[in-house]
């Protein structure tokens, strides 16, 4: 898999295909990058990176409060 992101500085570019996908199909897709996602992998780091640390003064015990919704789930 190729994958690059690239700032666009003219409407045409030139794509280097790879040896072992001449050949066969291969799908091109070009799509908006949001500039503020550069940094951030997926939603889910995104989500860790804006919430950690919020609960750090309300004295949680993780271990305590994975416990107590294992057994709410239970019921």
């Amino acid at each position: 898999m190729v994958r690059e992101i690239i700032r666009v500085k003219d409407e045409f570019y030139r794509v280097h295909i790879p040896k072992e996908y001449v050949n066969k199909k291969v799908e091109i897709l070009v799509l908006p990058f949001d500039e503020n996602d550069e940094n951030d992998e997926n939603s889910a780091s995104r989500i860790l990176k804006k919430t950690s640390g919020i609960l750090k003064d309300k004295n949680i015990d993780p271990i305590k409060w994975q416990e107590e919704i294992r057994i709410d789930r239970e019921i």
